[in-house]
């Protein structure tokens, strides 16, 4: 997943990288761990070396996201296209990128090919539902306190009420 491109690609993330890019970063990967945790996949997204200061590549792991910066001068596409090259076909690889040549180079070697605004869409409709979910497990009536208690708290606690 080509980190940049899913940045520009969401309005508040581009608002945000706006502001601070670092922070737009670290949202996207919190983001991702969750989505990527409730499909079940396993998720790699790569920078570009873009206003970094290390000239090697950088690696690292955030739940179920592997983050790639990439070396001084490389791409995030070109990180992408030899990634895939790689990966056994028996892998079911999906890349997100709004790059045309990369999607056409990854649907040509097997790979499903996402654009970043499905991906957000998927990202937002994933959470929605997670949210209804959760909230229809909630009883509507609320609980109360009584619901958790044994027979003879419950006393004790009538019995402190009726002597007010």
């Amino acid at each position: 997943m080509d980190g940049y491109n899913v940045i520009h690609g969401s309005d508040d993330l581009k608002r945000l990288s706006e502001i601070q890019l670092e922070e737009a970063r670290v949202k996207l990967i919190d983001d991702l761990n969750g989505y990527s945790g409730f499909k079940g996949w396993e998720t790699i997204l790569v920078f570009d070396a873009y206003q970094q200061q290390s000239l090697e590549k950088r690696e690292e792991v955030h739940g179920r996201i592997k983050v790639v910066f990439t070396e001084k001068n490389k791409t995030a596409d070109s990180y992408i296209e030899k990634l895939v090259y790689s990966l056994p076909k028996a892998y079911n690889v999906r890349v997100v990128t709004s790059d045309f040549t990369l999607q056409q180079m990854v649907m040509a070697n097997g790979a499903e090919r996402v654009p970043v605004r499905e991906l957000i869409q998927d990202m937002e409709a994933s959470l929605k539902n997670f949210r209804d979910d959760k909230r229809k497990s909630v009883p509507k009536q609320g609980l109360k306190l009584s619901d958790f208690l044994d027979e003879e708290t419950l006393d004790q606690f009538n019995k402190m009420r009726v002597k007010e």
